[in-house]
């Protein structure tokens, strides 16, 4: 089918389906529409799934299945131990936190399924506009919806739509288009349209998606669905002070990585330049009290060096956007171990299926340094 049709080499992992899995936040929600729109391109939620470990479970094992190219039998097989192990899995009562609400459901094949296609879906529809819309030249989109008897009508007529990538008709009919919808979009150049025979549409159909896909699923909006969910929760825990307490330190976090972001590639590309940046540091996140108790320190801060930032650009997988996580990689729930020495602790932390090794030391004053960021796709 070659570049145009799929535009995936199926001998690589399929990079960018993983990224756009692995930004979400596990975000707990006890409806699917609770959380709306653009949102779901930020949230990892599951509807009545109320753990936010299990959450955290379900997006590595669906990362680890795109990164495997695993069916979803194989899937199946594999998730089902730790669902039955955590209580999720069969005839089960959930509980609302926010509203005390109860609901028995069931957790079978079918729902199951429609977990594993949604979000693989999704993330194969990311990964392909990702890819579509960095083409260069003029490029034009074509529908491409599967032709058997269980395709929608509706979608079936959109089969062979072609139009420019920059027309306004696909920022809200990019596929999917529904629950359980299988079409995917085709990129073409001019030139490729002529060999096919292919011609541009007159004009945009007229075509409406299910109301909860009825938006801009290829996901080329930056940071809009993560303030989204921060509204939405605040919104639902505004009568539960501690629950809301929790959302304005998520908000703070995410303000500080971004904070961390541009100072840390600022400082990283000084210091590689010179080493009279080495002794300019910088504050990314607030020390953790498995940490503090680790190194019998009452710091509050972990400071980066520039002498750190410049002696570790061996580690290639590491870069400023990894060291500017700390906020969220530190939290207490990610770290599964910590490793004591004379000079100093080795903490293990995972987060969104990646898994890391940070190396921190307390000094003579009582201030803790990041002394290396190690990254690694398996558990150390």
């Amino acid at each position: 089918m070659g570049h145009s049709m799929l535009e995936f080499d199926f001998n690589q992992e399929p990079k960018i389906n993983m990224e756009f899995l692995k930004q979400k936040i596990p975000t707990t929600t006890f409806n699917y529409d609770e959380l709306m729109h653009e949102a779901h391109l930020r949230a990892f939620s599951i509807a009545k799934m109320m753990q936010l470990d299990l959450l955290k479970d379900m997006q590595d094992s669906l990362l680890k299945a795109q990164k495997e190219g695993m069916s979803f039998e194989s899937w199946k097989k594999d998730i089902k131990p730790n669902l039955a192990k955590k209580g999720w899995l069969g005839k089960t009562e959930v509980i609302d936190k926010t509203t005390g609400e109860v609901k028995t459901i069931n957790v079978n094949n079918r729902r199951l399924k429609n977990i594993y296609n949604t979000n693989m879906r999704s993330a194969n529809a990311q990964g392909r506009a990702k890819e579509q819309y960095a083409r260069k030249g003029k490029v034009y989109l074509r529908y491409v919806a599967i032709m058997d008897g269980l395709t929608r009508e509706s979608h079936a007529k959109l089969h062979g739509t072609i139009l420019p990538r920059e027309d306004s008709f696909w920022a809200s009919n990019y596929p999917p288009n529904d629950w359980g919808c299988r079409c995917y979009v085709q990129s073409l150049s001019q030139a490729e349209l002529k060999t096919k025979g292919f011609k541009v549409s007159p004009k945009s159909p007229n075509f409406k998606a299910h109301k909860d896909w009825n938006y801009d699923t290829r996901n080329l909006k930056g940071d809009e669905g993560i303030r989204q969910i921060i509204e939405y929760k605040a919104k639902r825990y505004a009568n539960n002070p501690a629950l809301l307490q929790s959302l304005n330190n998520l908000e703070e976090e995410i303000k500080q990585v971004e904070k961390n972001y541009l100072a840390i590639k600022s400082l990283r590309e000084k210091a590689i330049k010179s080493k009279d940046y080495d002794y300019h540091f910088l504050k990314i996140a607030k020390t953790p009290i498995s940490l503090q108790k680790a190194l019998g320190s009452k710091a509050k801060e972990v400071y980066l060096s520039g002498y750190t930032l410049r002696t570790h650009t061996h580690h290639d997988n590491v870069g400023e956007f990894d060291y500017s996580l700390l906020p969220f990689l530190l939290k207490d729930s990610n770290v599964y171990k910590i490793k004591p020495s004379k000079t100093h602790h080795i903490v293990y932390f995972s987060h969104f299926g990646d898994y890391y090794k940070a190396a921190f030391k307390k000094s003579d004053i009582d201030e803790i340094f990041l002394q290396s960021l190690i990254k690694s796709s398996g558990k150390f």
